[in-house]
């Protein structure tokens, strides 16, 4: 399996030059693209800093808020692999979004995958967690349920529907081929949409042993400790020296979501840190 790494990225350039060095170092030989979703009165400011960092620079070219962004991510990748990433040589993208942290190399990090294999963050049935969930309660509910009807009605009924916390996966091509021709694009939330949709295409999907999200929403793990809490998709950033212990403990986590800050892993972040400390960044 070829594998590809697609840096989505939109603030922060400081953080997110850390971040495409720190992939460098550890996956030489990988190709990493580009995908820029930030302000396009930013682009030619990113662009002239990242483009040597990276193997193809791509920009979202639709003029649409951050909000929208947020919610709609997954058609931010579907326009990425029709505009650009069809054209590019790869069988699988590890997506990384610009507050992700990974200090080891994929290829150790990764459950043995095949050519067609998904791998997708926190995958899990939606039946663990509709109880309290925040997307199966209310307008959200409804908009679920309404998701799944369209799903059933081109695809046939999706047997345990599936959901994840969206922090990255490890696309295959023929998903994100299938994905870009969906009607309907809009409707429903991607926690929910990609691994449906992944259900419905009779896409492989390999267990999540890679990203291990914790859910804070969920009862039972709600006392989780700092150790157990180093993936997931709230704002409440990961704690710099949490994330040096557990990289060094033998056996400890090598990913971690989400750190808006600079990770020191070789002399000229270490700099950059030192400098962003004092000017209170």
């Amino acid at each position: 399996m070829k594998l590809g790494i697609l840096f989505w990225f939109y603030r922060d350039v400081v953080v997110c030059e850390n971040r495409l060095r720190l992939l460098r170092r550890r996956n030489p030989g990988v190709p990493i693209y580009g995908l820029y979703g930030g302000p396009r009165h930013d682009e030619p400011h990113f662009m002239a800093r990242l483009a040597p960092l990276l193997d193809d620079f791509w920009m979202f070219p639709d003029d649409h808020d951050e909000a929208y962004k947020w919610r709609n991510g997954d058609i931010m990748l579907s326009r990425w692999f029709t505009e650009r990433g069809e054209s590019l040589a790869w069988d699988s993208v590890f997506l990384a979004q610009w507050d992700l942290v990974v200090v080891s190399p994929l290829s150790t990090l990764l459950p043995p995958m095949g050519i067609g294999d998904m791998l997708i963050s926190g995958v899990r049935p939606v039946r663990e967690v509709e109880a309290w969930w925040q997307w199966m309660r209310g307008d959200a509910r409804r908009e679920y349920d309404a998701f799944l009807a369209h799903v059933a009605a081109r695809f046939g009924t999706v047997e345990d529907p599936m959901c994840c916390q969206f922090i990255g996966l490890v696309a295959p091509r023929t998903f994100m081929a299938r994905y870009a021709g969906i009607d309907e694009p809009e409707l429903g939330f991607l926690e929910y949409k990609i691994p449906v949709y992944a259900q419905a295409f009779g896409v492989p999907l390999v267990p999540d042993t890679l990203f291990r999200p914790w859910w804070p929403e969920e009862p039972a793990t709600s006392r989780a400790t700092r150790t157990q809490s180093l993936v997931h998709a709230w704002r409440t950033p990961v704690r710099l020296p949490v994330m040096l212990y557990e990289s060094k403990r033998p056996g400890g986590r090598r990913l971690f979501h989400p750190y808006h800050g600079v990770y020191p892993h070789d002399v000229a972040s270490v700099g950059e840190f030192v400098r962003r400390r004092r000017a209170g960044r």
